[in-house]
């Protein structure tokens, strides 16, 4: 009986501090899409492509710089019906007048975010094959 007992008051308690955090708002996962250098990706209706990288100044890993560098990026938003959107990103140091805002496109239905750009430049004379790819947040609205 003793054993029933405190087999019960055990999977009471832990069935009770389980449900302590409900009241915390559960948050929603970001998607993030990879897009290559001259690549179109489509998502919830608009396609979005990757157009130029109209700069790379970014400093190399392991080595010094007095200036941390930037990458300059263009990107296109289209939707059926929508004229198209271009947009400029700038990821890294910006100048005065320049807008770091990583959103470049907002509607009703979606917020598009650019996360970075990749390769990160590197003091090894190895060469990229796959060249640039630009992570992008996909949020729904």
């Amino acid at each position: 009986m003793k054993k029933i007992v405190a087999l019960l008051l055990l999977t009471i308690s832990t069935t009770v501090f389980s449900q302590q955090n409900v009241d915390k708002p559960i948050e929603v996962p970001k998607i993030a899409m990879k897009i290559a250098l001259g690549k179109t990706v489509k998502t919830n209706g608009y396609s979005i492509t990757f157009l130029e990288v109209s700069e790379d100044s970014r400093c190399p890993t392991n080595v010094t710089c007095i200036w941390e560098g930037r990458v300059k990026v263009k990107v296109k938003v289209e939707a059926e019906g929508v004229d198209a959107k271009t947009e400029k990103l700038i990821f890294g140091a910006t100048k005065s007048g320049e807008n770091k805002n990583h959103t470049f496109f907002f509607s009703e239905a979606i917020k598009l975010e650019g996360m970075k750009v990749m390769p990160y430049p590197n003091t090894e004379k190895e060469k990229n094959e796959n060249g640039y790819t630009l992570l992008i947040c996909v949020y729904k609205n």
